[in-house]
């Protein structure tokens, strides 16, 4: 079954630019999409030693190996979530060589799928790059303004993270004994010595935050996100940036424990410098796409320093969260998207009154918002919460800065709603009208998604649970250190 839900999206997106009708190539996109979150739901209440693995480059012992425990299946969710969604945003609007567009869009969610699936680091680093390509087409091809400049800086950052992340692989396969493997397992197994671990955790580690980002390796996100395209920067946001973070889990915990107990605390204080920098960029930016994009870059700076607390609240918190984040950042980048069509711009400025004309959109706006500032009941309450009772548990002062994204966010959010939807009508939007049965139709699952994860998050924490227990497994030698050194 895990095979078939990496050739669903890969065989039809292929098969799309066959398809020249606009309205066909969509449907198909979208029914794709639509079965693999079934088969991806199945999922859940199968066993998780469900493998697939085939004979691919048997002179360096590297299988064609797919499989996933907890962390995958909350990684593969998501994505099959959003994908729907993201399809689903391109429905009604004029674009310009629509089967290739979502062509690209399925080859996306494919590369990503193998992304969490690849059970052995070869195979993961070359659905990593298969992962770039779509998206970089995406961007310079249906991208905004200065697409191509923004498009390369884009490309350049990944593609050194990339580099790093192959000279990490590469390292570590001469490492393996006998024939040398890419598998995951026999990596975990390595005893590294500590002082190459703590050089080596770094390789990996500017890998995996340039794709989250987190500070200071952020500097491409903005302006990205603020060219791309509505369904481009969905799946940035959405899906893509949570690659950084599960790579961080797979790679890092088992394979440099020593390195990641040495480098902790400064990993830990990076990212929260990283929660207050992006946060006070966001209250001062005058665009509602980039206030969008340094707000996701707070919260995955807060799960990133959740990630390196080391212990289970924080664990839980993270992956929670990682939902969480998905979900309520497509909502809001497909909100910025209406906004644009509506008014012809997102700079604030320009904006105002919106909710005279489009009370509807305001109100759903509004409920997007209070779950993006992790307003109780909402899903961000849920993961933000443990991941801050994480951070207490090691250090108050880490609390503290952390807590700052609910205080942050609420200012810079709820300050860019004033600016966009209250006040006086503008002379300009006397005739706009307001959301369509399609903004219905993808805005509402997503709300009562950041609603329903609120009020009774029990169903993602049965899953988290399975989460847990293989992190808890990766943090033990780090654990065993840390209690070594105090000891």
């Amino acid at each position: 079954m895990i095979l078939l839900i990496l050739l669903i999206p890969f065989i039809t997106g292929l098969l799309l630019p066959f398809f020249r009708n606009t309205a066909t190539a969509r449907t198909i996109a979208l029914i794709s999409t639509l079965v693999n979150l079934v088969l991806t739901l199945t999922l859940l209440n199968v066993d998780q030693s469900i493998t697939y693995s085939a004979e691919w480059i048997s002179s360096m012992g590297i299988p064609f190996a797919l499989g996933y425990d907890g962390i995958s299946l909350i990684m593969l969710l998501l994505t099959n979530l959003l994908f729907p969604f993201i399809v689903m945003a391109g429905f009604g609007r004029d674009q310009k060589n629509v089967p290739m567009l979502n062509c690209l869009i399925l080859c996306t969610q494919a590369a990503l799928i193998g992304v969490f699936l690849a059970q052995n680091a070869f195979l993961f680093y070359v659905f990593w790059e298969l992962a770039l390509i779509p998206v970089y087409f995406i961007l310079l091809v249906w991208g905004g303004d200065d697409r191509k400049a923004i498009t390369l800086k884009f490309f350049i950052y990944t593609l050194a993270g990339s580099l790093f992340l192959l000279f990490g692989i590469i390292y570590l396969y001469q490492l393996t004994p006998g024939t040398h493997t890419t598998d995951f397992s026999a990596f975990n197994q390595l005893h590294i010595p500590a002082g190459t671990q703590n050089w080596l955790f770094w390789i990996l580690f500017i890998a995996f935050a340039i794709k989250m980002p987190v500070f200071p390796f952020h500097t491409w996100q903005p302006p990205t996100y603020k060219m791309a395209s509505t369904q481009g920067v969905m799946i940035l946001a959405g899906v893509m940036t949570k690659m950084g973070v599960y790579g961080a889990l797979r790679f890092l915990f088992p394979v440099v424990p020593l390195g990641v107990q040495y480098w902790q605390n400064l990993v830990i204080i990076m990212s929260l410098i990283g929660v207050i920098y992006a946060s006070i960029i966001a209250y001062k930016h005058t665009n509602l796409k980039t206030m969008i994009a340094y707000s996701s870059m707070a919260h995955i700076s807060l799960i990133a320093a959740a990630m390196f607390v080391l212990n289970v609240y924080a664990v839980q918190g993270l992956l929670f969260q990682v939902l969480s984040h998905g979900i309520t950042i497509v909502a809001l980048f497909y909100i910025a998207c209406l906004v644009k069509e509506k008014t012809g711009t997102t700079e604030f400025p320009q904006l105002g009154g919106l909710k005279i004309k489009a009370p509807n959109m305001a109100i759903l706006f509004l409920i997007i918002v209070l779950g993006s500032i992790a307003l109780p009941l909402t899903a961000g309450f849920v993961g933000e919460f443990l991941m801050i009772t994480g951070l207490f548990q090691q250090y108050i002062g880490y609390a503290i800065f952390g807590g700052m994204t609910m205080i942050l966010g609420a200012i810079y959010m709820l300050y860019a709603y004033q600016r966009v939807m209250l006040g006086g009508q503008k002379a300009a939007f006397e005739h706009i009208s307001d959301v369509r049965t399609l903004d219905y139709v993808i805005l509402i699952p997503l709300i009562l998604l950041i609603l329903g994860f609120g009020i009774y998050p029990q169903p993602i924490f049965n899953l988290v649970e399975q989460s847990v227990s293989p992190m808890v497994n990766l943090l033990k030698p780090v654990a065993e250190v840390v209690s070594s050194v105090v000891n």
